[in-house]
């Protein structure tokens, strides 16, 4: 009968112990708040601050996801390289599409 009994779990090196549930029902509570968030910015008038507060709510989003759901705070070296390298191509096409959008002559025909 002795060899029925199980053996504690010992997490190796590896591996990271799961995530609690206190810790995924806040980052899932805080997600829920910035999309409220975004939700009543949409409403509002700001005229054109809207935009710039609506990507600056969007890209906090982005990190909680990438960060806490994603769990790249305990990414290797490859994981953060990964995330960094997708920043900086987000950011050269929105510089490109700005650069375009900013750069076309607009004629009255």
């Amino acid at each position: 009968m002795s060899d029925h009994v199980q053996k504690p779990i010992i997490f190796e090196e590896d591996h990271l112990p799961p995530a609690t549930i206190g810790g995924s029902t806040l980052t899932f509570l805080i997600l829920a708040g910035l999309a409220c968030m975004a939700t009543l910015i949409g409403f509002t008038d700001l005229g054109p601050a809207k935009v710039w507060v609506s990507l600056a709510v969007a890209c906090v989003q982005g990190i909680v996801l990438t960060v806490f759901f994603m769990d790249l705070r305990h990414g290797d070296k490859l994981t953060w390289l990964t995330a960094v390298a997708a920043l900086f191509w987000t950011f050269l096409l929105f510089l490109f599409t700005i650069t375009d959008y900013l750069t076309r002559q607009f004629f009255a025909f």
